[in-house]
């Protein structure tokens, strides 16, 4: 019975080592920097957003029809864009400028017309012939 337990510890400490050997590690997923926005990828997310900004029914899948990339690739560039604080800022401030060029309210306050200043009331001095004309009454 002895010899036994002894033979089945160790077919059991041979199935641990062999599991252990073989049985295969978690792997260690790498987290690569997602690539730079290029300058023409940034150009195009401000186009498609001002063309939504310039058409309220504009569709976001209409706006980037014109420049060939599908909605997930799309999305991809504005995920990269919003990682990037600076870039956010650059479309914040494309896009205001924009909207500042093609309001009709910015475009109406933007050149005010010259108002002439004030004009005093004339004042009539009272006279020997006209004391009615007098400023004192």
């Amino acid at each position: 019975m002895r010899f036994r337990f002894v033979l089945l510890l160790l077919a059991l400490g041979a199935l641990g080592v062999v599991m252990f050997e073989f049985h295969p590690q978690a792997e260690e997923v790498e987290h690569s920097e997602p690539p730079p926005v290029s300058d023409s990828e940034l150009q195009m997310y401000i186009k498609v957003y001002t063309a939504l900004q310039d058409d309220h029914d504009l569709t976001i899948e209409e706006a980037i029809k014109a420049h060939n990339i599908s909605l997930d690739d799309f999305r991809q560039i504005e995920r990269r864009i919003q990682g990037e604080s600076r870039l956010v800022d650059r479309v914040r401030q494309a896009l205001l400028e924009h909207v500042k060029e093609h309001s009709v309210f910015a475009q109406s306050i933007a050149t005010p017309s010259p108002v002439a200043p004030p004009v005093a009331p004339r004042t009539h001095k009272a006279t020997k012939d006209h004391p009615e004309k007098s400023n004192h009454k």
